[in-house]
């Protein structure tokens, strides 16, 4: 059954289908399968996934919004690169506002058994070299941080801010770095729940600064990608 057919058949809406396909692409560059610079063919993109150009471009503007890819003249779309300066530039934006966030909470001597659990959940995808599940779970677990002092507002900006970097990260960094991400997020939660802001705030900063330092000095070139293998689940969806 071709996909098209399946998507007939379970009357799925245009926004329902324009999200699978624009969560597969995302997937895919978390995973490490859609490096900076590769050319997002239409063609053989609108097969692998059983839908109709037209449909496939409304995702593209949406992606390009994003700055996930680039739409350029006459070569169409291309997985987006970032310079440096921009991703410095974004973590520091997120250490700004993290720092403030935890100190707030270490303020209130919160206990996070929830972002506890999350932690060892982190540790036990990085034990398993799931990269991909790894990435959106440590952006996770900074938003529920945020989310945790009950500032809507910052919540809100952080979520744009973390959905770049996790991008980011899929983009540029890569698995065999000796990451210890979930490490530094146990510390910073016992210096909140401990009380001591100053400590929580300084550990946010140094953890995200580190990925700042270290991000893009390893970007992988593009490569041809196989679209109809690569996608190949989301038609039994």
């Amino acid at each position: 059954m071709s996909a098209v057919s399946r998507i007939a058949q379970d009357d799925l809406s245009n926004d329902e289908i324009d999200a699978r396909i624009h969560q597969s692409i995302i997937d895919a560059i978390l995973d490490h399968q859609l490096p900076p610079g590769t050319r997002l063919v239409e063609a053989p993109l609108c097969e692998a996934f059983g839908v109709t150009r037209g449909t496939l471009r409304r995702v593209f503007v949406k992606l390009a919004h994003e700055r996930v890819i680039d739409l350029q003249p006459n070569r169409g779309a291309l997985i987006a690169t970032h310079d440096v300066k921009e991703a410095r530039e974004v973590f520091e934006a997120r250490g700004i506002l993290e720092s403030g966030s935890v100190k707030s909470l270490a303020a209130k001597r919160k206990v996070l058994p929830e972002l506890r659990a999350l932690v060892k959940r982190e540790h036990a995808l990085r034990e398993q070299g799931n990269w991909g599940a790894w990435i959106r779970l440590s952006g996770e677990f900074h938003i529920k941080l945020s989310e945790a002092n009950q500032n809507h507002i910052v919540s809100a900006y952080l979520r744009t801010l973390i959905a770049r970097t996790s991008l980011l990260i899929g983009l540029y960094e890569t698995p065999k770095r000796n990451s210890c991400s979930a490490d530094e997020h146990g510390a910073i939660l016992d210096a909140i729940e401990q009380g001591d802001g100053e400590r929580a705030a300084k550990l946010m900063e140094h953890h995200l600064g580190e990925y700042a330092s270290e991000l893009l000095t390893e970007a992988t070139p593009p490569k041809e990608v196989d679209f109809a293998k690569l996608f190949a689940p989301v038609r039994t969806l």
